[in-house]
């Protein structure tokens, strides 16, 4: 297993479980089904006050198991 990121660009005042509910999305959209401890590490502005940047940390099984 390791521990990898995943920054998403998501309107500015998006809850923390909304946040968490689209980076799900986007992994399993990406392939990576197998996935665990998915968690919101940052949230940092960008040069649109209407965007923010949200970085959020998983584990990942390195070899997944059919």
């Amino acid at each position: 297993m390791g521990i990898e990121r995943i920054s998403l660009e998501l309107p500015t005042g998006s809850a923390p479980d909304e946040v968490e509910a689209k980076a799900a999305a986007s992994l399993r959209a990406q392939g990576i089904r197998a996935f665990s401890d998915l968690s919101l590490q940052t949230t940092l502005t960008t040069g649109n006050p209407d965007i923010s940047r949200h970085t959020l940390t998983y584990w990942v099984d390195d070899h997944p198991h059919d």
